[in-house]
Parts: structure tokens; sequence; C-alpha cells
């Protein structure tokens, strides 16, 4: 690789000293491109690892291919699903949520009592705005396994989609205060943000969408929220740096929708005021 992890931190560790403290103007224009930049090199790395983790399939057909006993066809099952639990996440972040929602079914036929794989055939089904079946999947999850972070993060989302503002924010704080599940405290803190810009609470909303965008370096839809939280504080410098990072984030359909609100503003319109807009 181009960098190691200890580069990237460091580089991480240096921006993050610079916003700390007062930066002036004349200053934001090159601490944004080291932002960019790093995601860039970040990016670098994440599609490397995609590579590498094609290559790992050959251990799994590898391991299919073995003589069949009764241990290791269970395992086979179980192999199988996290494979298609995978691809699903990749349709996932793609926004091809009939592809997830397939991938997570076949998920589902190989190990049944797979709670992931069920949470999240209901967040595919929760983008495909099916909210009633989305919800009924997940509560399926959350009967048998209570604290399941991903079900209570698609149930509060579905909710708030819903426009049960506050039930909403109680699942998804309750997910978000679960931190062994960093894919669930992440988009926890992403929904809680979309529900305080919901109540027009945008300080509240800018600290979760901070909380997610750290977490989750790579997560557009967070620097489109953000941005849009910004704006509607009056910060709108601000926000044109969130979209600016957002944008230059490849292999994401909300990269995209930061790129439209940067030309919305530029032209002198406004980002919408719906956080479904």
């Amino acid at each position: 690789m181009s960098d190691d992890l200890a580069a990237l931190t460091a580089e991480f560790d240096r921006i993050a000293a610079a916003l700390a403290g007062p930066v002036p103007a004349g200053d934001r224009p090159a601490l944004s491109a080291a932002i960019v930049a790093l995601f860039r090199r970040t990016d670098l790395h994440i599609g490397e690892l995609a590579e590498f983790k094609e290559r790992i399939r050959e251990l799994v057909d590898g391991f299919k291919a073995l003589p069949s006993n009764e241990g290791a066809s269970f395992r086979h099952d179980h192999l199988g699903a996290s494979s298609h639990v995978e691809r699903g996440w990749s349709a996932l972040a793609a926004g091809d949520w009939a592809a997830a929602g397939a991938q997570f079914q076949q998920a589902l036929s190989l190990d049944p009592a797979n709670a992931t794989a069920q949470a999240l055939l209901g967040w595919a089904m929760m983008y495909d705005n099916r909210h009633d079946d989305a919800l009924q999947v997940c509560l399926q999850v959350l009967v048998r396994e209570p604290e399941h972070g991903l079900a209570r993060v698609a149930v509060g989302a579905i909710c708030l989609r819903k426009g049960i503002v506050g039930e909403a924010i109680e699942h998804l704080s309750r997910a978000a205060a679960r931190t062994g599940d960093a894919r669930a405290a992440l988009y926890a803190n992403f929904w809680l943000g979309v529900a305080y810009l919901e109540r027009d609470m945008q300080t509240d909303a800018v600290e979760f969408l901070r909380r997610a965008v750290t977490q989750g370096p790579n997560l557009a839809e967070g620097w489109s929220e953000l941005g849009r939280a910004l704006w509607l504080r009056g910060q709108q410098d601000g926000a044109r740096e969130a979209w600016t990072t957002g944008a230059a984030i490849r292999h994401s359909p909300h990269s995209r929708r930061c790129a439209k609100l940067l030309e919305t503003v530029n032209a002198g319109g406004a980002p919408p005021r719906s956080p479904f807009g």
C-alpha cells in the first residue's frame, strides 16, 4: 500500500489539532483540501482491501469443496450466509435496495437464525419505502435479541420516516449507547442527527452528525446532512466544506447529493428543510 495506517492516523491527528483551535478564513481552503486528500488516500486503501477480500472468497470456495460431514455442513451454510451479508452491505452502500434485499434473503435461506441478515433485510425494505414490512422484520429480531443494534437502528429510522420522531429518538439513543457494535452506533448517531434536524434542533443535529462522520469518514450521507444542519444554523462556509468532503467520496450515491447541494447553494438557492428532501 502507498500509505500505512500510522501515516493516515498522523495526518488525521494533524488536521484534528488544526480544527481544535481558531481557523483563520485564509487557512480554510487548505484545510478542506487536506481533509479531501485524506479521504482519497483512505479510499485507496479501501479499494485495495476490497480486492484482497475478494481473494478470501477463494478460501471460502476451497472450504466448500471439502468432503461434507455434519459439522462442515453447518459451517458451510454459515460461511455462505456471511458472504451474502457482505454483498448485501455493498448493495446498500450503492443504493441498490432490491439487490441488497435479495442478498439478505439468500443469507437467510442458508442461515435462518442469522439476526444480522434479518435486520439488514429490514434496512433494505425501509430504504425501498416498505416501512410496515421492514418494521415487522426488525421487531421479530428484537423479540429474540432486544439489544440487537442494527435492528434497533432500523426501527428508529422507520419511526422517523413515519413521522414518529419521539419514539425514533428513544430507539436510536438506545442503539447509540451500545458502543460494542460500531456500525450500529455510527448509523444511530447519523439518524439521531436527522431526527434532531426534523425537530429544528440544529445544534444537537450537528453534534450527532459530527460523531457519525468521525466514526465513518466515508459516510457520504452523513456529510450531506451535516452540511444541511450547518447551513440551517447559519454556518454556510462550514456547510460547503462538509458537502465538498462528501462529494469527493467515491462509490456512494450520496456523494452526488452533496455535489447537487453545492450546486444549489452556489447558484443562490438553499438546501431543503426536510430531512428527506
